[in-house]
């Protein structure tokens, strides 16, 4: 027959352990200022990328970039010590993502669009032939 064990824990003795868990973040220096402004700063560098969308740059080349900085944030980053460089990542690979779901989306209601003009004008068009065609005059 087996022996049965039996374990008793004590609520006040379990820690919960993450890996890559650090310490709190700092509330001073450098990087406790990016995390405080980093929606402010992607925001501004979303914008600036934008600007440079509009002119024409690599639209694939910009959708590359967004993804090698999601990539880098998420893989890199992590292990990296400092928490300024960490805020940094962040700040990058956010606006590089914002860039990206914007310039989808901007096609997708472009297309959208042209649609709804195509069609409404196609029906225009149907409706004024129904119109010549019943013209009995």
């Amino acid at each position: 027959m087996l022996a049965v064990k039996r374990i008793e824990v004590d609520p006040a003795d379990v820690r919960i352990v993450g890996i890559g868990q650090r310490g709190p973040a700092p509330t001073t220096g450098p990087g406790a200022w990016l995390r405080r402004y980093r929606l402010r700063l992607a925001g501004a560098l979303a914008i600036a990328e934008a600007v440079l969308w509009a002119f024409h740059v690599s639209k694939l080349l910009l959708l590359g970039i967004a993804a090698a900085a999601v990539a880098v944030h998420f893989l890199i980053t992590p292990r990296l010590g400092s928490y300024t460089l960490r805020q940094l990542s962040w700040i990058v690979a956010f606006a590089q993502a914002l860039i990206a779901i914007g310039s989808v989306l901007l096609v997708v209601f472009t297309t959208v669009v042209a649609i709804i003009v195509f069609g409404g004008l196609v029906l225009l068009v149907v409706g004024g032939v129904a119109a010549l065609l019943g013209d009995r005059r």
